[in-house]
């Protein structure tokens, strides 16, 4: 199992790559505004514990956290790239913007979050197919 030091590096990596965006952001076009604040609301719903897990000592909790993270990041570059194909922010799309965040151990998330609950996480039983996030 990953060393849970590496999973609060990869969400301490996550924050601070929140934050950057944050502080980067000079102008938003009206016409990709809602992009934008979908963007920002569920980067808010998958960091939202986050302060509270890098500081304890949970290690089932820090595992969850990093499960959810991982999960909800895939979720929003396919909710982006369906329902805000068009939306830029300072010249990139919004699935860009998002590359930035860390998906490092998110193979091994699934693989515990699998051999936790005894439920098998099947990636190609999406509704819909985007090559862009075939792996």
């Amino acid at each position: 199992m990953v060393n849970p030091d590496l999973l609060k590096q990869d969400l301490a990596d996550a924050l601070n790559a929140h934050i950057k965006l944050l502080r980067e952001v000079e102008q938003i076009e009206v016409d990709h505004m809602d992009a934008f604040t979908f963007m920002m609301r569920s980067f808010g719903f998958m960091l939202d514990r986050s302060p509270k897990v890098l500081l304890g000592q949970d290690n089932e909790a820090l595992n969850y956290m990093m499960f959810q993270y991982y999960s909800l990041l895939t979720e929003l570059k396919y909710n982006l790239i369906l329902n805000y194909p068009y939306a830029r922010l300072q010249g990139k799309t919004m699935k860009e913007v998002v590359e930035v965040f860390p998906t490092t151990y998110e193979c091994e998330m699934k693989q515990w979050w699998e051999e936790k609950t005894g439920l098998a996480i099947e990636e190609t039983k999406q509704t819909i197919l985007i090559k862009e996030l075939d792996y």
